[in-house]
């Protein structure tokens, strides 16, 4: 039998489940973020939101899912203001 995600209609069998849990773990390492815990807690929701859409498009496999996953959190990571001017 499938698992629900809460709040989402994706059913994901036993297997695929164990996946996507690794594929958060490894994607987690490389972009963890080091400062205050509800914006860690923000960047960890926001990172299993997009393993789930990566999932849900049919993304083929863990190290796939975990590379796509990273680099589309590096990307949305905003510089501070300041690296931004010349």
């Amino acid at each position: 039998m499938g698992r629900r995600i809460q709040g989402y209609g994706d059913t994901y069998d036993p297997d695929t489940m164990k996946l996507l849990a690794r594929a958060f773990d490894a994607a987690w390492v490389e972009v963890r973020c080091h400062e205050a815990s509800a914006q860690a807690e923000d960047h960890r929701t926001r990172l299993a939101l997009i393993i789930l859409a990566l999932a849900r498009e049919g993304s083929p496999n863990e190290r796939t899912i975990t590379k796509c996953a990273v680099e589309y959190m590096n990307s949305r990571v905003r510089r501070p203001a300041y690296t931004m001017r010349h």
